[in-house]
């Protein structure tokens, strides 16, 4: 697949994307807010919420763009953060890039703008009314995109980990609480699935295939988070969770469905979090 592709946010996700679109013999050109680390491509430095420094970089690239993938980062969580990396600079590299050559662009938002939580089950189709700042900003994005002229594709991840993405196996090992009372369904994908995800969607577009605008990405067992840490320690091989019948329940409470990825074709490398975190325990020997 000989084509030029753009990722804008060179974090974890879009770093691997970019690495495995490039073995399958893409051009691939990165966009970064700051040149602290060295990139296997070429990467400019810009701000996705000014549109000039937007401009000069696509410039200075001098190639056409036939796919965009958005994967930048707020780089505080603040309202006025969310709203300038989201709506405002999607906006910006859509009024940049040659719409007549583009074939797609990629954005990736999350779960977030979903309200539910009284876990309820959730897809493409569901209604999104988030309360939260960084939902409303994800979703306004994904309205920028839609009313696009350009194949637009909005993938909502739920919560990624990975190698580098430990934070539920340190919770674990460094001692933790839960409820063992109350089950709150929690979503997560691992990195390597985000980035299959991506790859996938962007040689279906390329081969022709039908595309939704939408989809969500988790993988196929959302859980409650007590579960997951249970089933953290015993792949750790350390102290389960105590019990604290007082703990604060987190807002977030919903299960994913991956139905619709799932019919596109993709399959996924770790189907649930179990397999998932066992291969990074393993990897950390």
């Amino acid at each position: 697949m000989q084509k030029n592709i753009l990722i804008v946010g060179c974090g974890d996700v879009g770093e691997q994307t970019g690495l495995r679109l490039k073995s399958l013999g893409c051009r691939v050109f990165g966009v970064t807010r700051t040149t602290e680390k060295t990139l296997p491509f070429p990467c400019f430095n810009a701000d996705v919420s000014d549109a000039v420094s937007i401009k000069r970089c696509i410039d200075d690239i001098a190639v056409d763009i036939h796919y965009v993938v958005y994967t930048v980062a707020p780089g505080s969580r603040t309202e006025q953060a969310y709203q300038a990396v989201y709506p405002n600079g999607v906006s910006n590299i859509l009024e940049c890039i040659n719409a007549q050559v583009l074939l797609g662009f990629l954005l990736v938002t999350s779960t977030a703008v979903y309200h539910q939580q009284q876990g309820e089950w959730v897809d493409e189709n569901s209604l999104t009314q988030p309360v939260s700042f960084s939902g409303k900003a994800l979703l306004d994005a994904e309205a920028v995109l839609v009313n696009a002229c350009v194949k637009g594709v909005a993938i909502r991840f739920g919560g990624i980990y990975g190698p580098g993405r430990e934070r539920m196996l340190r919770k674990v090992m460094n001692g933790c609480e839960i409820n063992y009372d109350i089950p709150v369904y929690t979503n997560r994908i691992h990195r390597d699935d985000c980035v299959g995800m991506l790859c996938f969607i962007i040689e279906k577009i390329d081969a022709g295939s039908s595309v939704e605008s939408c989809y969500v990405g988790v993988d196929s067992h959302p859980a409650p988070e007590n579960e997951v840490l249970v089933a953290l320690a015993n792949l750790l091989d350390v102290d389960l969770p105590v019990h604290n019948e007082n703990l604060r329940i987190a807002s977030q409470n919903k299960r994913c469905r991956n139905d619709r990825v799932r019919a596109l074709g993709y399959r996924f490398v770790y189907e649930g979090y179990v397999e998932g975190y066992r291969s990074i325990v393993e990897l950390r020997g």
